[in-house]
């Protein structure tokens, strides 16, 4: 994959000074679902089978949150976030993988403001034409309140099964009777056993198969990056995008091409099952 540099919200490691290196991933989260994302099929050893991304070779930029254990802070996420708009931007970052998850419970006192931060920023992020994209969630549960997936401006990404053509059986999902404009930022993307880059240190091959809304993010960030790149993509706001690719999508979904199977899933938009919207299964037309 292409590394484009890296910036960490992390304290350095008191004995090794790594855990802040943006470059470095002992959890390997972030390699696989960058893997997912510009993976060009490279490995040297014939006898490894590698990956390509959705968008081979498409620069990446590290922006390092989450530690060694996979832990980090919501305060974090936020600065980087602000330091896209601030720097990144200049440097042509326009499309932002949250492939994150931090639960608030609705009917919390402190929920309305913690959706006011966390949702505050995603929408100056969007509004400054960047693409959000973020998952779900992995608890079988209404997006509303995990963030920063609950924000009207993100792009929310939930997981189908492309095995069983089905949505995965841990993704959260948006309630069928939410608004029209909930539903236009809610989509679907492959997440369940899907091989990518890892981590050296997690595993010797370089690659491993993992599931979750993790993972079905990066496949609609990287169709978003071949949008713009492909100058299909320019609209003001990162939603504006998401309507281009989703049209996209639309016309997929529409269409039927002799011996191919339907476009979709069962239970994706246009088969809503037990009042859960998953949204449609993006494509990759750029």
């Amino acid at each position: 994959m292409t590394y484009a540099g890296g910036r960490s919200w992390l304290d350095a490691n008191a004995s090794t000074g790594a855990e802040d290196a943006p470059d470095t991933d002992a959890y390997g989260h972030g390699t696989h679902v960058a893997g997912i994302i510009t993976a060009l099929n490279s490995n040297a050893d014939p006898a490894v089978e590698s990956v390509v991304g959705i968008s081979p070779g498409t620069p990446v930029f590290s922006l390092k949150i989450l530690d060694a254990k996979g832990r980090g802070a919501m305060s974090n996420m936020l600065a980087a976030v602000q330091w896209v708009m601030a720097e990144g931007l200049a440097q042509g970052i326009r499309v932002i993988n949250l492939s994150l998850a931090a639960y608030v419970n609705p009917g919390s006192p402190d929920y309305q403001a913690v959706f006011d931060a966390v949702c505050g920023v995603m929408k100056d992020a969007n509004d400054a034409g960047i693409f959000v994209a973020v998952a779900a969630g992995n608890y079988g549960d209404d997006i509303k309140g995990y963030f920063p997936a609950a924000c009207p401006t993100v792009v929310a990404v939930t997981a189908m099964d492309p095995a069983g053509n089905e949505p995965a059986s841990f993704s959260n999902f948006l309630q069928a009777d939410s608004s029209d404009a909930d539903k236009a930022r809610v989509v679907a993307a492959p997440g369940v056993n899907i091989k990518s880059t890892i981590s050296y240190t997690r595993d010797a091959s370089g690659y491993k198969v993992l599931s979750g809304t993790s993972q079905a993010t990066p496949h609609v960030a990287a169709i978003a990056a071949n949008c713009i790149l492909s100058g299909a993509c320019t609209g003001k706001t990162g939603l504006d995008n998401l309507a281009t690719i989703l049209a996209a999508a639309q016309l997929r979904a529409a269409s039927t091409v002799s011996g191919s199977p339907q476009y979709g899933f069962s239970g994706d938009a246009s088969s809503t099952i037990n009042g859960k919207y998953r949204g449609l299964l993006v494509w990759s037309a750029f």
